[in-house]
């Protein structure tokens, strides 16, 4: 029934890796959204944390890397990493959690990928979630099992880490609705900035790593980035401040890319 649009999505969505002094500081996902491979991503994915600040995707030494199934590792450049907003009757800075990724170098490639509709889709309308989230495994536990001294198999478990599971297991997609959604405006006339948004709260649960990957609607169009997993609070006298994955998946439309 939905093949078509998993494969489609499948296709679209890659793996990114992020390294500094040849360690890796932050993984997650992103998807294709012009066939020239320009990427779309969550900015905290580029920086390996929130809130983002601008040196972490500007030192010179960070290498963005992405893997798209059945294509070779991919160095990328930063196009736009967040949009922040500063509001004044607020003491930190709004911040948008978005960001979009360019190829290093001119591909001769066609990527395959996933137009964007800057409309937000309707309460209750169901949408595609993709992504190479943490409850994906290599078959077998192959990383876990494998004989590191076993010629080769160091490299390709070094592969495997730095984007390959792309190839070995593809993103997970989940089926979901949206469950909740809140628009947003926000403006600084000093910064020249006018953003408005939704955030978007979908009754299905994506994980760790997911962030990046796109939301989809019916017609294969891509309406929106993973941000977060949802939590909930499961306070307990020995934890009053435990939370716990709630079940639903943040993320935000395509709309505040119309600001900049």
């Amino acid at each position: 029934m939905y093949q078509k649009i998993y494969e489609r999505i499948q296709k679209a969505c890659g793996y990114v890796t992020v390294i500094l002094n040849d360690e890796i500081i932050s993984q997650g996902s992103c998807f294709a959204f012009t066939p020239k491979g320009e990427i779309l991503t969550a900015a905290h994915v580029v920086t390996g944390r929130h809130p983002i600040k601008i040196e972490d995707h500007t030192d010179p030494d960070c290498r963005i890397y992405v893997k798209f199934s059945g294509l070779p590792v991919l160095e990328y450049d930063v196009s736009l990493c967040c949009i922040g907003i500063q509001v004044e009757a607020f003491k930190e800075i709004l911040q948008v959690d978005i960001a979009v990724l360019i190829p290093k170098t001119k591909e001769t490639i066609t990527f395959s990928f996933l137009p964007t509709k800057f409309a937000m889709p309707n309460l209750g309308q169901e949408v595609f979630m993709a992504g190479y989230s943490d409850e994906l495994s290599l078959p077998f536990n192959i990383d876990r099992i494998a004989d590191r001294k076993y010629p080769g198999m160091s490299e390709f478990l070094g592969k495997m880490e730095r984007g390959y599971m792309a190839d070995s297991t593809g993103p997970m997609i989940k089926r979901g609705v949206i469950g909740n959604h809140r628009k947003f405006h926000a403006s600084n006339s000093d910064q020249d900035v006018n953003i408005d948004g939704d955030i978007i709260y979908i009754d299905n649960g994506m994980h760790s790593s997911a962030s990046g990957g796109p939301i989809v609607n019916e017609n294969g169009e891509a309406v929106g980035v993973i941000t977060q997993r949802a939590i909930t609070s499961a306070s307990q006298s020995s934890d009053v401040n435990l939370q716990v994955p709630s079940g639903s998946t943040i993320g935000i439309s395509m709309q505040p890319l119309l600001g900049i």
